[in-house]
């Protein structure tokens, strides 16, 4: 009988899937300059790490926009990749090996179009005593969603600016009580609700 738990322990290490589970790699994602959300036309590089790759491991990375039956397949470690369309994109990592045992991951991001703001029709109005209406157009192309306007306005000398006004408006257009002095400048910055802005300036006479 004392020979019994020498036979347990051969049979065990005998086992294969004792084996592997002693070697079962250690595997993570990173997203190298990865935001949730990106502009039309950024990059973004994925690495996955994995502490131990074997010949006979797959290793596959599935981009797709929500749905969308059309995916992209890459099966290097890491790769960039541009995103030229707006919507909402699924990645999936997957690494598997002869043994069926499998890893997956999978993550969102959000590609977006910066407001779209036409600067031809951006107008500055001096009236009484110098006291300017400013006005701008900008819609956002995804979904016409609504837009947050923070309104800047600059006094500028040498090379320091002095912030003289700090507002936030969901109206296209606004108008000072006051006049203004020489030199003074005006910025827009422009916000849609995935946190992607366009700046807008007006240089003042």
């Amino acid at each position: 009988m004392r020979f019994l738990p020498f036979l347990f322990l051969f049979l065990v290490s005998c086992s294969d899937n004792f084996l592997y589970n002693e070697a079962t790699p250690h595997i993570f994602i990173e997203i190298l300059n990865r935001s949730d959300t990106i502009p039309v036309g950024g990059k973004i590089n994925f690495q996955a790490i994995i502490s131990h790759v074997s010949e006979d491991m797959e290793i596959s990375w599935i981009i797709g926009k929500e749905n969308s039956s059309n995916y992209q397949y890459y099966t290097n470690l890491k790769f960039e990749k541009t995103f030229n369309e707006s919507g909402l994109y699924k990645i999936k990592f997957l690494a598997k090996d002869s043994f069926y045992d499998k890893y997956e991951d999978s993550l969102f991001i959000r590609v977006s179009n910066v407001p779209d703001c036409d600067s031809d029709n951006m107008s500055l109005d001096i009236v009484f005593q110098g006291s300017p209406t400013f006005k701008w157009n900008c819609t956002d192309r995804d979904d016409n969603g609504s837009l947050i306007y923070k309104f800047l306005l600059l006094s500028t000398y040498g090379k320091d600016e002095f912030l003289r006004m700090d507002t936030t408006l969901t109206k296209n257009s606004l108008q000072l009580g006051y006049a203004l002095q020489k030199d003074d400048a005006a910025r827009l910055i422009v916000t849609n609700k995935y946190g992607l802005q366009t700046h807008l300036k007006w240089n003042l006479p």
